[in-house]
């Protein structure tokens, strides 16, 4: 959209870039005339479909054609797919962010992994003190999640005011962050609400989020029970989750090591913050575990998901080289299985029990909470707040559907509830709100800290390359005579042969072959194409798939 008309036309816009319609890779465009700010600027990490991929970033096509607008990026919270983008869009150009201490933290340690960046100027946030840019004011409101620190934004804004909901769930036993609850949005519904963006994870879920009390309690069951080492992995983000476990240890007088980088990083910023308590003389290094009787110790790791070289899943495969798992031992995974995840943690488990591990999970015993809301706290908020428009964010599409239907129940009128999805861009006036146009967007992909560029075309192609396999055949002929000076080479990548077939005796066939093929196409005008359909059908006998095939004729 043109910059004059922008300026001119006094709408509030929001555009998502990322979060709505998959999960992670939250990333929110609000506007109003020639002013922009983002709110949260996450990575999304890849799935199969992705090869060799690390990170998803958002297109920030929309904000690069407006750098001039962009006045900060405001955090609701510390998780990876809420920030973890910022160091990409700091090499855009300099920020001002506005976060409260352990996030800002947790940026400032990932800029430390990349070179070549803007400037960027920190400003803190402080609860229920409120802050302007530009045209919008932001009220900071406290909210419950699996991690300390996170927020909810109301937003004055010229249109009306707007509440961000950011990640939030209720849980009315948990006061280590003070008392947490829904007055303030109520306070907030009572002056009037213009439009509700909100969380919708969990929709799907009836009922309330268990509390963390509940898992407490059944921590303490199994630790009581203890005979052997007890681990229990879990994000390490979940600073509080992390502290009362660790006091729970101290009451029996055990020992807590930690094992994985991101539970050291974590829980030392927090640490340093004041923002986790640890009791004295419980905290032991984990190559000192030996030291102490083995039902007096436990270990807090990363790695539920059974990320690659994560210690948890360097555990189960016996190559980390302080811990071993044993007979007696027994693993608690404080964690939900990430859709997507659930094989290679299967597969994980699987190994830890043939190591002689127990393995307990949140299926067969109540060893995690989520920190998310479900259809009773959504309902909650949509009654605090009392919106006359209501979007749903933060959610795959079913998610955000199924919340939509929460909001019409509550009390939102149909007509005034908008199911989008990222690159879908609405205005909201004195009009209502309004659909505006649909904005074509790519997924920014690294590898290591650098963006790679890849179209569509080319990530099918990896996903082929990885299914089929590979064929190369080289073709070495005389110049001048055209004949070929030595038989074909074929060299096979990655290819699963039918049972009965040697890889040795298929590749000497497919040199005859092609041989064969070869001085019949000559003179054709299509050699090379007619090598690689031929070369193709070959291989399509021998093997489970039809392999992707790459002649290669060099004269010489």
């Amino acid at each position: 959209m043109p910059q004059t008309q922008r300026q001119t036309d006094k709408k509030l816009r929001l555009l998502p870039l990322g979060g709505l319609g998959e999960i992670g890779m939250n990333c929110l465009v609000v506007e109003y005339g020639p002013d922009l700010v983002l709110i949260d600027c996450g990575v999304q990490f890849p799935d199969s479909h992705w090869p060799g991929m690390d990170l998803l970033v958002p297109d920030f096509s929309y904000v690069r054609d407006r750098l001039d607008s962009l006045k900060a990026v405001v955090v609701t919270h510390g998780h990876d797919d809420h920030i973890g983008a910022i160091p990409y869009l700091l090499k855009e150009r300099d920020l001002d962010v506005y976060a409260t201490p352990f996030p800002t933290g947790l940026i400032s340690q990932k800029l430390a992994e990349h070179s070549d960046l803007k400037e960027i100027r920190f400003h803190k946030i402080e609860n229920r003190k409120r802050f302007t840019i530009g045209p919008f004011t932001f009220d900071p409101i406290p909210v419950q999640h699996s991690i300390i620190e996170a927020l909810a934004f109301a937003i004055e804004t010229p249109a009306g005011v707007v509440i961000h909901s950011g990640d939030f769930k209720h849980d009315a036993h948990e006061t280590s962050q003070g008392k947490i609850g829904f007055e303030p949005f109520q306070e907030w519904g009572d002056l009037g609400v213009k439009l509700l963006l909100s969380d919708s994870t969990n929709a799907e879920r009836p009922g309330h989020t268990l509390s963390e009390m509940e898992i407490k309690d059944s921590f303490t069951e199994i630790l009581n029970k203890q005979t052997g080492r007890v681990v229990i992995a879990l994000f390490a983000s979940n600073i509080k989750r992390v502290e009362k476990l660790m006091h729970l240890v101290h009451s029996q007088g055990k020992k807590v090591a930690f094992a994985g980088r991101s539970m050291h990083t974590y829980t030392k910023l927090a640490f340093e913050q004041n923002s986790l308590k640890i009791p004295p003389e419980t905290l032991v290094l984990l190559e000192n575990i030996g030291m102490f009787p083995d039902d007096k110790i436990v270990v807090l790791v990363t790695g539920s998901q059974a990320e690659p070289q994560s210690a948890l899943l360097r555990i189960s495969e016996g190559i980390h080289k302080d811990f071993q798992i044993k007979k007696g031992d027994l693993v608690v995974m404080s964690s939900r299985f990430i859709p997507g995840n659930e094989k290679a943690i299967s597969k994980m488990i699987d190994q830890l029990y043939r190591s002689g591990a127990q393995v307990i999970y949140e299926s067969i015993h109540q060893v995690h909470v989520s920190g998310h809301g479900q259809q009773e706290e959504l309902l909650m908020m949509l009654k605090a707040t009392r919106p006359q428009f209501f979007i749903p964010i933060h959610g795959a599409y079913r998610h955000l559907s199924k919340h939509a239907k929460l909001a019409e129940e509550s009390g939102v009128a149909l007509e005034n509830i908008r199911v989008i999805e990222d690159g879908q861009l609405v205005e909201l006036s004195d009009k209502g709100l309004e659909s505006v146009e649909t904005i074509e967007l790519k997924k920014a992909v690294v590898v290591g800290t650098s963006f790679v560029e890849g179209s569509p075309d080319v990530f099918a192609q990896r996903n082929n390359l990885a299914k089929t396999g590979v064929v190369f055949a080289v073709f070495m002929r005389d110049v001048k005579t055209l004949k070929l000076i030595a038989p074909p080479a074929v060299k096979a990548y990655g290819l699963m042969y039918f049972q009965g077939e040697k890889p040795e005796y298929v590749a000497e066939d497919a040199e005859d072959h092609l041989e064969d093929v070869y001085y019949a196409a000559l003179h054709s005008g299509e050699l090379e194409e007619t090598l690689r359909l031929e070369g193709r059908r070959f291989f399509k006998k021998k093997v489970s798939h039809k392999p992707v095939f790459i002649p290669l004729v060099l004269d010489v």
